[in-house]
């Protein structure tokens, strides 16, 4: 049971580290390619 979670813990921790990094790329290359779709009112929001 303990193991299972450790398991689960350590599968969460590198999916997240993932998702940030995908969310990182995603933000800077909208914020370099595309400006206009976000809309001042989104990036001040950031």
């Amino acid at each position: 049971m303990r193991v299972q979670l450790h398991c689960i813990a350590r599968i969460r921790v590198v999916y997240l580290k993932e998702v940030d990094l995908l969310a990182s790329l995603i933000v800077q290359s909208s914020s370099r390619r595309a400006p206009l779709l976000l809309g001042p009112q989104h990036r001040d929001k950031m």
